[in-house]
């Protein structure tokens, strides 16, 4: 398990793939929409843009809380 976003990014490089900056800069655009929905109080929403843009289980949330 990954412990930091550019460890993650090296990983979902790998595995999907892509370039390191183009794993990076879904990581950065997907934690902003997060951002949003933590704001909002939705975890499930949270959960559902984790899932759906970069393939990965909740487990990972932990990465996106600042």
């Amino acid at each position: 398990m990954p412990k930091t976003i550019e460890e993650l990014a090296s990983m979902l490089s790998e595995r999907d793939k892509i370039g390191y900056n183009e794993a990076l800069a879904a990581i950065r655009n997907t934690a902003m929409e997060m951002e949003w929905a933590f704001m909002d109080g939705d975890l499930d929403k949270a959960e559902t843009l984790l899932r759906e843009d970069l393939g990965l289980e909740p487990d990972y949330m932990d990465l996106f809380i600042f």
